[in-house]
């Protein structure tokens, strides 16, 4: 089972560097666990939920100023940026200058706390998980080394093999939940199925494609792929100890019981006519226990990208 990344302030800062870095959004103030990022308008849109006011920009056509996001990893940089905000502000307004009335309205800008569960984390998730549902990327052949930026090459000349890499979080559910993450990759040349394919190619100098370029007459069907990686995916998943499932179902046997002797007490003091009622109730009632406390392995889907490698 995997643990909950980005508990820490030094990696939730890591993820949102790398996150604005990728969607074009420039950093324009940092300092410890503090960054400012000003947004482009389709990240704008994705990131604040502000679609009345975005609404009025298009059909008004607009000129607005870029949103720069305000965003504190510790409480410390918190208080700290904000001290300093609002001194920016009131130095730029000429907050002596104010009348009583102005300075009774006057909101400097805050800073806002990027924690697990925050509001904004959430919105950066959904961000990737729709931008990130598919990608075709290829390797390049005698590419850079990691961290450098790939020269542009014929990219049709390239002789790739195709693979589709599948990623998927599975969900071990009972009255609690667990979750792991799976990454499998299948090779359309050949059907080869191959576990722990991301981390294998997480390294590789990739560039963007277009998926055509990737699939060949004569391979595997991209539908086909999907399939033989859930089956993938769904034997390594039920390969893993049983010992959760089998404390569950006891968990869930004792709820039952309990359920079905109480029902059953109150039977003989109720008339006959009403019986079926209580015992439809007792059935509708073990039905929805086991809805909920009944062990199961739930698969999705999250993520699909072509990737093309260089044939050894």
């Amino acid at each position: 089972m995997s643990t909950s990344p980005l508990r820490s302030a030094d990696e939730r800062i890591a993820f949102c560097d790398a996150y604005f870095s990728a969607v074009g959004a420039r950093c324009v103030y940092q300092s410890p666990a503090y960054r400012e990022y000003e947004l482009p308008r389709d990240v704008d849109k994705e990131l604040t939920d502000r679609p009345y006011y975005w609404l009025w920009v298009e059909q008004t056509d607009q000129e607005v100023p870029p949103t720069v996001l305000r965003l504190a990893f510790s409480e410390e940089a918190v208080a700290r940026e904000n001290e300093r905000l609002r001194e920016k502000a009131m130095k730029q307004a000429n907050f002596d200058a104010m009348s009583e009335v102005e300075r009774m309205f006057f909101r400097p800008p805050t800073a806002e706390y990027v924690a697990l569960g925050s509001f904004r984390l959430d919105k950066i998730y959904e961000s990737i998980e729709k931008r990130g549902r598919f990608a075709a990327v290829a390797v390049m052949p005698g590419g850079p080394s990691e961290g450098e930026r790939p020269a542009a090459q014929p990219l049709a000349r390239t002789p790739w093999v195709p693979w589709l890499m599948v990623n998927a979080v599975v969900s071990y559910r009972c009255d609690s939940v667990q979750q792991a993450w799976y990454s499998v990759g299948v090779c359309l040349e050949n059907g080869q199925v191959v576990d722990r394919f991301y981390p294998s190619i997480q390294r590789l100098p990739l560039q963007p494609v277009d998926p055509a370029i990737l699939l060949r007459p004569g391979d595997r069907s991209v539908a086909s792929a999907i399939a033989s990686a859930k089956q993938k995916m769904e034997r390594l998943a039920s390969s893993g100890p049983e010992t959760w499932a089998q404390a569950a179902s006891e968990r869930l046997r004792k709820e039952e019981q309990q359920l079905t002797t109480y029902y059953q007490s109150i039977l003989p003091d109720l008339p006959p006519e009403e019986h079926p009622v209580v015992e439809a109730e007792l059935a509708n009632k073990l039905r929805q226990l086991k809805e909920r406390m009944a062990p199961r392995i739930e698969l999705d889907i999250r993520q699909l990208a072509l990737v093309g490698l260089v044939a050894k």
